[in-house]
């Protein structure tokens, strides 16, 4: 009857050792070096995109005209900033135009993510020399996470999650990239056009 404490306290020792032992093995891997994975992310984003060559290729998508879309990306003054300048032209005759301020993070499990930011009234394409964040409103939950990887950037949002909230920009919500994949000489955008989901291959251009 005497050894069963110490059997018990020995028991207790090889638990809690293997439990440490879990532990230490499990525990969150060292963080990278996130500024320099947002750095390459903003290089690698910056630039003029248009899809013409798409639409020369084939005009139409779902029997309808396939739109023009150029996104221009210039960095903001304010670290992990850009903005997206947004031009859709459906027809000779309609065009429209959104600015949208991207926030680049590293998130905590490594993965990257842009955050859209928009304007309440926005009339004019506003200039990445006087943008001021104070004055955006986030969309958090149209977060476009994916991996920001050396020579390739992607990002996806959660769809519904995505919809509900982007309902509060309106109409300009079509304008809203909900994917994007950043590789080569390509930015391919996901868009809700027209309310159809349309894949956007625009090249880099001068």
């Amino acid at each position: 009857m005497t050894r069963f404490p110490a059997m018990k306290s020995g028991w207790l020792l090889l638990v809690f050792s293997a439990l440490s032992c879990f532990s230490f093995s499990h525990a969150a891997p060292p963080k990278a070096d996130t500024s320099a994975a947002l750095a390459n992310a903003e290089a690698l984003l910056r630039g003029r995109f248009d899809n013409r060559e798409q639409v020369d290729k084939d005009p139409h998508d779902n029997g309808q005209a396939l739109a023009h879309v150029t996104v221009a990306i210039e960095p903001a003054p304010q670290k992990n900033w850009s903005l997206w300048h947004v031009h859709v032209q459906t027809d000779a005759e309609s065009s429209f135009d959104q600015t949208w301020a991207m926030q680049a993070r590293v998130e905590y499990d490594g993965s990257g993510s842009l955050v859209p930011n928009y304007q309440l009234h926005q009339t004019a394409g506003p200039a990445a020399a006087t943008f001021d964040p104070q004055g955006w409103l986030s969309l958090e939950a149209c977060a476009l996470r994916g991996k920001f990887e050396k020579d390739k950037l992607t990002g996806i949002s959660e769809g519904e999650p995505c919809v509900a909230v982007s309902m509060s920009v309106g109409a300009r919500r079509a304008l809203l990239p909900v994917g994007f994949t950043r590789e080569g000489e390509w930015l391919h955008l996901d868009m809700n056009l027209r309310n159809v989901r349309t894949r956007i291959d625009a090249k880099r251009v001068p």
